[in-house]
């Protein structure tokens, strides 16, 4: 992910996290790091920096299971490019089942075959490719291509290490933070429950330490987001 795309991503991200917790955050617009965002909400300005975290495997590379979801997501589009380049239609197209050369190849001439622009918008159909790859093809008014494979699956609901281990990695971090926005330092952690690797859960019963952040926030998007304020004798 570039850092332009990664930027506009935490940018939705903390907005999504500020709507659903019936807050007014304006972010500035500059292009910063140590925190991500500076943002002020009524008369309070705060430093927040966001961070996205994982199930499965993680290494120095990062997430195993994010690794692979972004090689298919690099696939999908290319074929999506690939589609729209012969004929401009949009297409949610939902894949069931593993990505092969052999299967990639057929994906495309199978979608123009269908003459799918002459279809009205919400046409639906279903196509076999073998080898166990199956689509769900719908006529939209926008373009969506996504792996099944990647958004059912489990979920790990004892998060609480997860969590706990990346607040104690960012606070390391801290006094970076506090030389570019001051004490108020706050942290949001984001859980993608739209792809596997991010299908983290938090029990009410849970409550992992802050680490010297002021708040942090823990975002299973795109459900509510739970927050962690510092005790007073940890600030």
């Amino acid at each position: 992910m570039t850092r332009p795309t990664q930027k506009r991503r935490e940018r939705f991200l903390v907005e999504q996290a500020a709507k659903l917790l019936g807050k007014t955050w304006i972010l500035d617009e500059a292009d910063r790091e140590n925190p991500d965002f500076i943002v002020t909400e009524d008369e309070e300005r705060f430093g927040l920096e966001v961070s996205e975290i994982f199930t499965g495997p993680q290494n120095h590379a990062g997430s195993a299971f994010k690794r692979s979801e972004s090689g298919v997501h690099r696939q999908l589009e290319a074929l999506r490019r690939g589609y729209e380049a012969i004929t401009p239609t949009p297409l949610r197209v939902q894949i069931v089942g593993g990505l092969s050369p052999e299967t990639l190849a057929s994906v495309v001439p199978a979608l123009v075959a269908e003459n799918l622009g002459s279809k009205p918008v919400g046409h639906h159909l279903v196509l076999d490719h073998g080898h166990g790859l199956r689509l769900h093809v719908t006529k939209a008014l926008r373009p969506e291509w996504l792996s099944v494979n990647h958004r059912v699956g489990w979920v790990d609901r004892n998060a609480l290490g997860v969590v706990t281990d990346a607040i104690k990695k960012k606070s390391n971090e801290l006094a970076r933070y506090r030389a570019g926005a001051g004490t108020d330092i706050r942290l949001l952690l984001v859980a993608d429950h739209m792809h596997n690797s991010g299908k983290l859960i938090l029990s009410s019963a849970m409550r992992p330490p802050t680490e010297g952040f002021r708040i942090v926030y823990f975002f299973p998007y795109p459900e509510p987001v739970m927050t962690f304020t510092a005790q007073p004798d940890a600030a």
